[in-house]
């Protein structure tokens, strides 16, 4: 079996931790390039900065993806490539007034496989060029993911493309939205919304959070796990703000077998791995590995398989048109009416609901 596999390749670290564990991610991703089907082709994004844009926002992007993209720390973009768009040499000065040049013109959007809005201080976002909006459009036309992020949700409320559905906003810009786009709904109490091909990220860490998300959808989760293990790690091993949000799944785990159980039940949930395999190739007796998986991570193997399924079962309802029982199959239920009955218990909503974003967020209850 494949887990077997990577299980017995890993036990020559012993520990996992720094190098190490980046090392293993990259073999593990290696060992499944040849045979990766949509996982491993390049992830590509175009990024439209508005003028005063937040440095953090950029750098969230970009120092996911440089991670992501490639082995090691070597920051080549093998796997990931990313492209500030405009006019040739356009100067962007940032709001702490770093300044960033265009790296490619206005292209066709169906190259990249989302393009990012990054909105400036309110003052400003009419000062960006007109080609920026038109692009975005062109760019809704093709099918392409579009991500407000800041106040580029503001950008695409004025360009009428979040018609219909919840608004991520930064809560010091919640009165701001409120009185630009009276009775649209948003809230300010997740790290990312939407539906449809389009999204809104409120700024902040908060894209860490979503880019650790289609890292993981577009490539696997080793390769999210790998992108918040190097921006992630402090001396004191702990992930400060970063635990706030979810983003620590892999680091959080002190015992490394049970670290390296969660990446490859995530990577294989639509393929619902034998446990009493797994535990095998851990050295563990399947007994010990429940307790101790149970212990470390809060829950049965069983209940986190089927918490990575509704995960990516409502991200396929929120962001593609897939009819409910292709997401069901999609993301490695038995039915329809099995995702349904899960939705029902354990987010306490229908898939229907989800897809329209009747609830604002997803609280996953663990047992």
């Amino acid at each position: 079996m494949a887990v077997a596999g990577e299980m017995e390749t890993d036990r020559e670290a012993r520990q996992v931790g720094g190098e190490a564990y980046v090392n293993w991610l990259d073999d593990i991703w290696d060992r499944r390039l040849p045979n990766a089907g949509g996982q491993g082709s390049r992830l590509t994004v175009g990024i439209l900065l508005w003028p005063t844009f937040p440095l953090m926002s950029f750098t969230g992007i970009v120092e996911s993806l440089r991670h992501a993209g490639d082995y090691g720390d070597h920051s080549e973009q093998r796997y990931a490539r990313w492209e500030i768009l405009g006019a040739e040499e356009q100067v962007i000065r940032s709001s702490c007034g770093i300044e960033l040049r265009t790296t490619h013109p206005y292209v066709n959007p169906s190259e990249f496989d989302y393009l990012f809005v990054i909105g400036g201080l309110l003052k400003d976002l009419e000062k960006a060029p007109d080609r920026h909006r038109a692009y975005i459009h062109a760019t809704h036309k093709v099918g392409c993911v579009i991500v407000g992020l800041c106040t580029g949700s503001f950008v695409l409320a004025e360009e009428k493309l979040l018609e219909g559905q919840l608004a991520c906003i930064h809560p010091y810009h919640t009165a701001d939205f409120e009185l630009a786009f009276p009775g649209h709904r948003f809230t300010s109490k997740s790290d990312f919304e939407g539906r449809d091909g389009i999204v809104t990220v409120p700024g902040g860490i908060s894209i860490l959070s979503y880019m650790t998300k289609i890292i993981g959808e577009h490539f696997g989760p080793e390769r999210s796990a790998k992108s918040v293990h190097q921006l992630s790690l402090t001396e004191r091993g702990s992930l400060g703000t970063l635990e706030r949000v979810g983003m620590n799944r892999y680091l959080d785990i002190s015992d490394p077998r049970i670290q390296k159980a969660l990446v490859i039940l995530e990577s294989r949930s639509t393929d619902n791995p034998r446990i009493s395999e797994l535990a095998a190739s851990l050295g563990l007796t399947e007994r010990h590995f429940l307790r101790l998986f149970k212990a470390q991570v809060g829950m049965s193997p069983q209940n986190f398989l089927i918490e990575a399924k509704l995960k990516a079962a409502v991200w396929m309802l929120r962001n593609t048109s897939k009819s409910i029982t292709s997401v069901a199959y999609a993301a490695g239920f038995s039915s329809a009416a099995s995702l349904a009955g899960h939705c029902a218990k354990r987010l306490e909503a229908t898939p229907s609901m989800i897809r329209r974003g009747v609830i604002d967020s997803v609280p996953y209850q663990s047992g």
